[in-house]
Order: structure tokens, then C-alpha cells, then sequence
């Protein structure tokens, strides 16, 4: 049985993880961490652990103890936060516990974390995209508005999910985004909600090899909620194109709309994505495949695909003799790893 650590299991991102690793080939012991004593994530593993917020005094060394003593192969990043603090610490801890952290290169995280740079790498490269220009840069949005005209979207340069992401239907729109939310970017607005995607890879720049899918997709709230398999070959060779270009090591996941049969990437995530507890159901489990290659040396293999439908829904955990009390309030101190009383509903 493998042992790994998978981080912020209160979220989408981490629970997918989970669903993946426990429907994979392998049996895994799973430890769970996340700064919120209360998260759902904590029902789903074998070892459940509190921690303070990545990049907090004491993170570390918390990270230590875990892996030392629970035996951690791998660590699964899977909060956007934590990914420049990983990034960072990766050395620190692969060096002093012998674990891999599933994390892509630093330059990686930055391209895809700052919508300015993912533009410029884009346009550098020569992949198609939508023109994107920094909201303060008044003479480059007002070329884009003559460009491609109303509507435009505007965003946070450095965010996730749609918050704060808006649709500006004239200037006064824009100007009252730009008071609202510091630092935004604004981009040419795609056409046809119908032809978005999201396309993820994994695999080894260093190796050349990356296997790959596309699934077309319906976003509730920033969150995708309806898939169906669209292996396009045309946009698996475009992101593969891109990862191998970006560096990537590991998983890194695209968004794309196509514009008159063209693939055009708006968004890069360097790391696991919110699907990727969608994924495996199409039989394209990218956090087994990423252990297998990262922590076993196995040669990344595209692997066969069952199309379909996926559709995402709401799910409850009742923990018996809970209490939000008991269960504690907000972050534990700093520095300290509690192990949280929740007995695991997951295999053993």
C-alpha cells in the first residue's frame, strides 16, 4: 500500500484527488490536511490533520512531522493558495523527509497564476488567445475595446474560480469594476458558452511525454458541474504543445473556448484541477498517473477513454456526536498539527 498527503481536502480540488487515488489501480493510505477543522474532506481519509495556513511559521516543520510519521510517499498540492508556498518549501522537504511534492516548477506557478504573464506566454509562443491587456494600461484596453469592441471581460490578474470575474457591457461598467476589484485584467471576450472546454495534461516536459484529455463543460458558480468527453486531437496536440513549452512536471490543466474551430486558451492551472474528480470516471486518473510517474519512474501512457457524460451534484457526511464546539473554531495555533476524531469512512 502507498502512502500520500493530500492537502486541502475542504476543497473540490483536494476531494477529487481523493475519489481519483481511492477508484486507481493501487491502494493508497490517505493522510488529509486543511487549516478548517470542520471540512468534509476529513470523512474521506485514513488520517485526518489540521494544519496551519501554508506559508504560516511552523507549516514546515508541521508538514514534517506528518510525513515522518505517517510515511508519505507523495503530497498532492491542491489549494491554488499553497501553491507558491510548496513551490518553495519542495526542497526543505523532499530533502529532509525523502516525500515528492506533486508540484510543478516555480516559473510554471507564476506563468499560470498571473493572467499578464499567461498572455504574454501565449502570444510569445505563438499559441492563438485572447488579447488581454493590465486594466491601468488605459491606452492598450482602449486598443482592445477598437479591436474587438463590447463585450470584454474583466478579471483579477491573480484569482480562481469567477469571482470577480465580469462580463463589462460599456466604460462606465469597466470603470466600476476597476474601483471595485485592484489589479484587473481585461481580455477580448470569446464567443459561444457552448464551445468551452477544459483540457488537462500530465505528464514530463524533461521526458517529453504527456497524456491528455478534453472534456466539453457547463460552469455553475466558477465551478464545472456537466462534462462530456471531447477528444478533439487537434486541442490535446495544442496543450500538450503548451505544457511541453511552460515546462510542466506533473499535471497542469487549460481553459479554452473555440473560436471558429480554433482552440484559444484564456487560462493556464499549473496544477491538479477541479476535475480531476470527474476525470477518472472517463477512466483518465491524472493523480495515479502522476504518482506512477513522479514516485515510481513509470513512463507516462495516454490511456483509453470511455466517452460520455459526467454530471456533478451536492453530497452530505453526517459525523455522529459532532459538535461545531468539539470539532474546534477557525485555525489551530501556529506551528501545531491536530489530529482531528473522525472516523474514516475510506478504506484502510
Amino acid at each position: 500500500m502507498h502512502r500520500v498527503l493530500v492537502t486541502a481536502v475542504g476543497g473540490n480540488i483536494g476531494q477529487g484527488v481523493i475519489k481519483a487515488l481511492r477508484s486507481g489501480c493501487r491502494d493508497y493510505f490517505i493522510a488529509g490536511t486543511d487549516m478548517e477543522p470542520r471540512s468534509a474532506g476529513f470523512s474521506f481519509v485514513d488520517r485526518a490533520c489540521v494544519t496551519p495556513a501554508a506559508g504560516a511559521d511552523g507549516m514546515v516543520a508541521a508538514l514534517t512531522t506528518i510525513v515522518e510519521t505517517e510515511g508519505i510517499e507523495a503530497i498532492y498540492v491542491c489549494s491554488p493558495h499553497e501553491l507558491e508556498f510548496f513551490s518553495k518549501a519542495r526542497h526543505d522537504l523532499e530533502r529532509a523527509t525523502g516525500t515528492r511534492v506533486l508540484v510543478n516548477p516555480a516559473p510554471v506557478i507564476r506563468i499560470g497564476q498571473d493572467k499578464l504573464e499567461t498572455a504574454s506566454f501565449l502570444e510569445t509562443h505563438g499559441f492563438p488567445s485572447p488579447e488581454t491587456a493590465s486594466a491601468e494600461d488605459e491606452p492598450a484596453v482602449d486598443r482592445l475595446i477598437e479591436r474587438w469592441g463590447f463585450p470584454i471581460i474583466a478579471k483579477p490578474r491573480r484569482g480562481w474560480t469567477s469571482v470577480n470575474v465580469f462580463t463589462i457591457r460599456c466604460r462606465a461598467a469597466l470603470e466600476a469594476a476597476r474601483v471595485l476589484v485592484p489589479d484587473l485584467v481585461v481580455q477580448r471576450y470569446l464567443p459561444d458558452a457552448t464551445e468551452e472546454y477544459t483540457a488537462g495534461v500530465v505528464g514530463s516536459s524533461a521526458a517529453r511525454r504527456f497524456a491528455w484529455i478534453v472534456l466539453r463543460r457547463d460552469l455553475m458558480q466558477g465551478t464545472t458541474y456537466r462534462t462530456e468527453l471531447a477528444q478533439d486531437p487537434a486541442i490535446g496536440a495544442q496543450v500538450v504543445a503548451m505544457a511541453q513549452a511552460l515546462g510542466v512536471e506533473g499535471a497542469c490543466n487549460f481553459q479554452l473556448r473555440l473560436v471558429d474551430g480554433q482552440p484559444f486558451v484564456f487560462e493556464i492551472n499549473p496544477r491538479f484541477s477541479g476535475t480531476s474528480g470527474i476525470r477518472y470516471l472517463y477512466g483518465f486518473n491524472d493523480p495515479e498517473m502522476a504518482f506512477e510517474q513522479i514516485c515510481l519512474g513509470q513512463p507516462i501512457v495516454q490511456p483509453p477513454v470511455r466517452p460520455g457524460v459526467v454530471l456533478r451534484y451536492w453530497n452530505e457526511v453526517h459525523l455522529p456526536d459532532a459538535a461545531f464546539r468539539s470539532m474546534g473554531e477557525g485555525s489551530p495555533p501556529t506551528g501545531k498539527v491536530v489530529a482531528m476524531p473522525l472516523r474514516s469512512t475510506a478504506r484502510s
